[in-house]
């Protein structure tokens, strides 16, 4: 019967500690990707070579849970900064991999680094565009 409670103990020694901690919910916390790719309008900011106009900027890539974007552009060209119009276009995320279809242009970009309020990508072109929440 010793025999028997001592295994018990043990047993119920080892599934305790083999249990991870709920306690450590950091991971839990910190959004994905995705999630914050989808938190709102990621403005243009700026292009490495070359970069945006101040009316460019007013450009804005809006990406839905539902795979969809909304990208809305601006431009100056022939007189004052207007919107050219909203297109709504599908994309997908993988990894750190972000494919749009535009028509029937493709556009790949690897995200180096996004938060609440950056987000930063090198496009299938080698330019490195940098996205924030600020209009203009």
């Amino acid at each position: 019967m010793n025999v028997l409670k001592t295994l018990s103990i043990v047993s119920l020694i080892l599934f305790t500690c083999s249990c991870s901690s709920d306690d450590d919910s950091s991971s839990e916390n910190t959004p994905s990707t995705s999630e914050l790719l989808t938190t709102g309008k990621w403005y243009l900011e700026s292009k490495t070579p070359g970069g945006f106009s101040d009316c460019e900027k007013n450009s804005s890539f809006k990406f839905n849970t539902n795979n969809t974007v909304d990208v809305e552009n601006f431009d100056d060209s022939y007189g004052p900064c207007e919107t050219q119009g909203t297109v709504n276009s599908t994309y997908s995320l993988t990894g750190s991999t972000l494919t749009i279809e535009l028509g029937p242009d493709t556009v790949t970009a690897t995200i180096n680094s996004i938060s609440e309020t950056t987000l930063n990508v090198t496009d299938n072109v080698g330019d490195t565009i940098v996205f924030d929440k600020v209009q203009g």
